[in-house]
């Protein structure tokens, strides 16, 4: 008889530590994508000066012009492995985009430049690819993987808020 409380409580015991755990791990469930530096989240979104403080000096800078807005309104801040790309809206400039360049950094999933288009998708089995980009969407972000023309190694990694429906 004792033998069988024993067992009951031990059974008990691992069902109450795995629902702990279930728990505590769908509390943790990701909401979006972010670039982690240093053990700290860089968003999509975020104050520029908040995500400076983050990274750190810039290796250099240039202001982005393209045909539809010359007003100097983004910007590249160009580090060792990736590049941060801000904009203004309204005062405040926030980060628009976040490019990642260089093997030294990865995605939260482990997804690096130089990796196989197969580790994408084993990373990311929902991406959608086309013509060597594999795009994946999760809550208000979005990442677009470059595999390039011939889809045989990632070549850049692009954190962007996901294109409203």
């Amino acid at each position: 008889m004792r033998a069988g409380k024993r067992t009951v409580a031990a059974v008990l015991t691992a069902l109450m530590a795995w629902s702990v755990s279930f728990g505590t791990l769908a509390a943790e469930q990701k909401t979006k994508y972010a670039f982690v530096y240093q053990e700290q989240q860089v968003e999509v979104g975020m104050a520029a000066d908040a995500a400076f403080k983050i990274l750190g000096k810039e290796k250099s800078s240039k202001v982005l012009v393209n045909c539809a807005d010359d007003s100097g309104s983004e910007k590249a801040y160009i580090y060792d492995n990736f590049e941060i790309i801000t904009a203004k809206q309204g005062k405040k400039e926030v980060v628009k985009e976040i490019m990642l360049t260089g093997g030294e950094v990865s995605t939260e999933e482990g997804i690096k430049v130089g990796d196989l288009p197969s580790a994408v998708k084993k990373a990311y089995p929902e991406a959608k690819e086309e013509m060597g980009l594999y795009t994946v969407t999760l809550g208000e972000t979005q990442l677009v993987i470059d595999c390039g023309l011939k889809d045989d190694k990632v070549v850049t990694i692009t954190y962007l808020a996901a294109e409203k429906k």
